[in-house]
């Protein structure tokens, strides 16, 4: 008997569950009476939704690049994997919104510069992933928002992964980094690719 891979809201569901528990997973060991403490776990959160924005990220390069049955179920549910991402996320944003609450500001300025950077585009792509929000845009400011904060996060991500490499470069973060560079570089190749094709 063959297993239904699950789509749509129900894909969802699955991916929300599964990053949702990832991240509490974690709570019991994680100190909130520090800002170390806590910084742990801000950092945490963000390690457990990035898989589904690199996921939704090359989508559409892999459809590209490796046309087949997975790269198309991927691309046809590239919009419940960046919710998924946008609830881990969420997660993010109340250990931070806690973090100022019970120390103050602890991360420097660039730090919050980009996360709030990150954040307004996350808000704006996952409003108008609904069609009470996206009928007020042109098909072109859609795709230029996503396609724009696509990016900003990625870049945003990188950042991150970037400088953790610098203080400390261990396995996981280099790891982290590489993804988050191939997935890049798979944006560019497709987008070679499909100039390629057009002439």
């Amino acid at each position: 008997m063959a297993v239904k891979v699950p789509a749509g809201w129900r894909l969802f569901g699955v991916l929300a569950l599964s990053v949702s528990a990832a991240i509490c997973a974690e709570l019991p060991r994680t100190d909130f009476h520090s800002a170390r403490g806590t910084e742990h776990i801000i950092l945490h959160s963000v390690h457990c939704a990035l898989p589904f924005f690199v996921l939704a990220f090359v989508a559409s390069s892999l459809v590209v690049l490796a046309p087949g049955r997975l790269s198309r179920w991927l691309l046809a549910n590239r919009r419940y994997f960046g919710l998924a991402f946008a609830v881990g996320m969420a997660w993010h944003l109340s250990f931070v919104a806690y973090s100022f609450a019970a120390f103050g500001r602890t991360l420097n300025f660039t730090a919050i510069a980009l996360d709030l950077t990150a954040l307004a585009f996350l808000v704006a792509m996952t409003l108008t992933s609904f069609a009470a929000f996206s009928r007020y845009l042109s098909a072109a400011a859609w795709k230029t928002l996503h396609k724009s904060g696509a990016y900003a996060i990625w870049l945003v991500a990188t950042d991150i992964f970037f400088d953790s490499v610098r203080t400390r470069a261990d396995r996981f973060h280099l790891t982290g980094l590489g993804v988050l560079l191939g997935a890049f570089a798979l944006r560019v190749l497709a987008w070679i690719r499909a100039r390629r094709a057009g002439r």
